[in-house]
């Protein structure tokens, strides 16, 4: 994530550029130290006391280092994060790919979440491929009585099952819950 590459990838990334190492790197840019408590780091704008700062770019820190191919995606949007991976995959030396979205549930709790539509499942149309299910890992999603199921709850209306969806099933709430 992006608060362990400030902490501990910088160095490591510097030494694999220096030995001619070839990899992708990718780096989940979700703006806040979320597996500890949503502490902030140096790619935020603000302290741990709630000062304004320099927000460092992970891109810049990523060139500084030497890494010549960088390309940054938005995570939500699959097919241009799948051929961000394939061209990395084929880059001959190190390829970074920094996958930015704020996490969903810090974007709540500061009060920047995008207002979505929730997603459902159109059972007349969804033919149980459970690629929804088993690409994603998404909480929202559950299989109920054998039918795929979205808890319009927990869905953020992100859009990710309905782009992994072939029987384009899964469909905006016409209303806003």
């Amino acid at each position: 994530g992006d608060s362990t590459f400030f902490h501990a990838g910088i160095p490591a990334l510097i030494n694999a550029v220096h030995n001619n190492h070839k990899f992708t790197l990718v780096i989940l840019d979700n703006g806040t130290t979320a597996m500890t408590g949503n502490q902030p780091h140096p790619g935020v704008d603000t302290t741990p006391m709630g000062v304004d700062t320099t927000q460092l770019s992970i891109e810049s820190m990523v060139r500084g280092c030497g890494v010549e191919h960088v390309q940054v995606v938005n995570p939500l949007q699959v097919k241009k994060s799948i051929e961000a991976a394939k061209v990395s995959k084929d880059f001959d030396g190190i390829s970074v790919i920094i996958s930015k979205e704020l996490c969903p549930l810090y974007a709540r709790a500061i009060k920047k979440a995008k207002k979505a539509r929730p997603f459902y499942v159109n059972q007349d149309k969804c033919k149980q491929h459970l690629d929804c299910i088993n690409l994603l890992a998404c909480p929202a999603m559950y299989i109920d009585d054998g039918k795929t199921m979205i808890n319009e709850v927990f869905c953020i209306g992100c859009t990710v099952c309905a782009q992994v969806c072939p029987e384009n099933a899964i469909l905006p709430l016409k209303k806003l819950a």
